[in-house]
Order: C-alpha cells, then structure tokens, then sequence
C-alpha cells in the first residue's frame, strides 16, 4: 500500500478522449507529471460516443439481446481508450501500460440492478507496475463477476472505477477531468451567467447527481464519501482550478446549484377519496417504486391525489394509477409527461422558506405541478416549456445569496 499523496489517480472522460488529437492532447498532460516522477493511475472512458454506437450496432442485431452479451460488447469501448492513450504515452517516452478489468480482477456484483466493484483481486499488478514516473492506464466502466464474465457499471461507472482504485491505493484524492471547469451554479448552457462553486461537501453533489447533474456518478460520490476521498472536478482543456468534492463543502454558503431533470411524470387522481391503507400496502407491493414518498400528495379540498414516477417506470406506473383511481372512486386521472424538476441545493436549503421561491415562481407566471422541500434540497416540478424561465428565476435567489455571503 501506498502512502497518502504517492500516486495520482485521474480520471478522463468520453469528451476528453473524443478523437485522435485529444487523445495526443490528454498524453501530453499526463506526461507533464509523469516526467516529475509522479506514479500515476489514469482510468478512461470510451472516446466520446463509442458506446452509444455500439448500443445502436447491438439493436440492428438484436433488440432483445440479454445482459450478458450487451456488457460483453460495451466493455470493449474503455479498452480501446486505454490501449491508445497507454501508446500516446509510451511515443512520448512515458513508461505506460493498459490495464482492464481482467488485469485487476476488479470483482464487481449485481447491487439493485447495478453492477458494483466490491474488490480488486489482483491490486498488487498495479502496485508492482507503479515505479515514479510509471502510468498505468485502467479502462474504466467495468467489473467481471465471480464467474469470469465481463459487466458494466452504468453511465458515468467510469468515475466508480478511479475512485474506488483511490482508496485501494490509500489515496485522499481524485481527479476527475471532463469538458467543464468545475460545477456550476448553474448548466451555463441554460444560464450564461452561472458561476462555478469551488467547494461542495459529498451529500449536496449526491443530491445534485440525483436530480439531474451529470458531471459525477452517484454511486462513485457515495464512495467517496464512505473513504473520505476527495474529489476535484476540472477541465481537461486548461490549467484552471476546479470544484472539490469533500467531507466539509462550504457550510457558509447556503445554497450551491440548481440542475433540471426531465426524467419525472407525475399522475393526478382527480375526486379520490383519501389514500387509504390498502393504497399505501399496494404501492408497497407495485413493480415500481414512487421517486419520493414524500411526493405521494393528498389535497382534502378537492380530492386530489399526487404519485409522482420516472417517466421508465410509466408501462407499471400508469395501469396502477387506473385500477386505485377505480378502486377510490375517482372521477378522472391526468397524467404530467411533459415536466422538468427544477431542483435547487445547498447544505442551507432546509433554513430558507418553501414560500420564498413559491412567490418568485409565481410572480413569473409559473404554478408547479409539484414541490418537496427536503433537508438540502428543493425540488420543483414545472411544465416544460416553462423550465427555463423556472430555473433563471430561481438561480436570480441563488445569485443573490452568494453576494450576501461574500
């Protein structure tokens, strides 16, 4: 085992790996540090749309093809980036080495639909490899299972795969490296004025990750978090420093950033009587499960009974809102496809009142079909084509609120 500090690990993204060039491009600044002497561990992803290509070549095949055969393929994608960034080092001089899941026996398990890494089996391949100035260059976004075949990890698994090597290594930090300088109050692509937040502590990135922000993996945050591993989202186009990840965030600033996620529905059981307890122990048992409980909303005045579903969820969402609208006596059922939840987050979001953005929403002519107000998080479902009026207008609050605490 390492001490703290002796290898850097860096992860690069599908954007960072995107061509030839940027590839070249992504050697020359790994080679900056090698030639320092730095022992470094550098997990890729596939160059930018490999995998969606191979998903498209998949369904010309086959359309119903099993798990199994579609990890197979996809794998195959971070192996390429990892041979050619590991030979773009090795012409600049750099003594490099590709690694994949094979290598390490990094061991990974089904865990609520997702494949997990839970061991790398053989680390010491790394560590033996990793003299100063060595790259050892690891394909990321994959496992093998106890029985030898390759798995997957879900969009973004790649960010798992440096973590998780982080604190195998006994490192406190890790680089992630993507087309973003940092995180954002805001997607600057929405609001041009966003400015970057320089620290966040790990339960406001899990939220923002949540709800729609797709500059880290859930999953590889919640790791982070567990062996205290912090990690600096930069960019892989200049020198600039980045947004940081870590244990203490910035608890002096309330609110951090709003992120959009247009992955909701929402039904409306018009004229229910109230939920009763067969509803609640049904929902229990349903082959899907609400986004939040606390969403399952009840209005006494008229009846109104709120379920909120991803929109993946809607074939075994959908014929259980019918049967318990029949079974409670509705009188009609409305279903919101066409929304965006507008989510605002901050360690600080719990002391600020719900009527605050209310009342901004509203004085921009915007009625939510849904709002939550949780302890670092605020989310606000509104139709879509008012989203972007939505999230400026609750980003102005956020604005105002970093000028009050600088």
């Amino acid at each position: 085992m390492f001490a703290n500090g002796d290898v850097l690990i860096q992860k690069f993204g599908g954007s960072s790996m995107g061509s030839v060039d940027r590839i070249n491009l992504v050697a020359e600044r790994i080679a900056e540090k090698a030639r320092r002497g730095s022992r470094m561990v550098v997990v890729v992803s596939a160059m930018a749309d490999t995998t969606d290509d191979l998903i498209g070549l998949m369904n010309r095949v086959s359309i119903d093809v099993d798990r199994r055969e579609r990890d197979q393929m996809l794998a195959t994608g971070e192996m390429v980036s990892a041979s050619l960034a590991a030979a773009a080092l090795q012409k600049l001089g750099i003594r490099a080495r590709s690694f994949n899941a094979f290598n390490l026996h990094l061991l990974s398990e089904l865990q609520n639909d997702e494949y997990n890494i839970v061991q790398v089996g053989r680390g010491n391949n790394l560590t033996r490899f990793l003299e100063p100035g060595s790259v050892a260059v690891v394909a990321g976004f994959q496992g093998i299972t106890a029985e030898g075949d390759l798995t997957t990890l879900g969009r973004g698994g790649s960010d798992l795969t440096a973590v998780f090597l982080a604190a195998e290594l006994g490192q406190k930090v890790c680089e992630k490296f993507t087309d973003e300088e940092g995180i954002y109050t805001a997607d600057p692509r929405m609001i041009p004025q966003a400015m970057k937040i320089w620290h966040l502590d790990y339960e406001e990135m899990l939220e923002l990750a949540a709800f729609g922000n797709g500059i880290l993996h859930p999953r590889a945050i919640s790791c982070a978090r567990d062996h205290q591993i912090r990690i600096h989202v930069r960019s892989s186009f200049s020198k600039a420093e980045g947004s940081v990840v870590g244990p203490d965030g910035d608890p002096g600033l309330a609110l951090k950033s709003i992120t959009a996620d247009g992955k909701l529905a929402v039904v409306k059981i018009q004229g229910a009587s109230c939920p009763d307890t067969d509803f609640h122990q049904n929902l229990a048992q349903a082959s899907f499960k609400p986004v939040l409980r606390q969403w399952i909303g009840y209005n006494q005045q008229n009846g109104s009974l709120r379920l909120a579903f991803r929109k993946q969820d809607a074939f075994e969402a959908l014929p259980f809102c019918w049967e318990e609208a029949f079974r409670l006596g509705a009188e009609e059922v409305v279903c919101h496809a066409n929304l965006l939840t507008v989510s605002l987050v901050g360690c600080g979001v719990n002391t600020l009142e719900t009527r605050l953005f209310l009342e901004v929403l509203d004085q921009a002519g915007i009625v939510p079909v849904l709002w939550q107000h949780d302890r670092r998080r605020l989310s606000i479902a509104v139709e879509k084509e008012k989203s972007q009026s939505a999230v400026a207008a609750l980003h102005n609050i956020l604005l105002d609120r970093l000028k009050i605490s600088s």
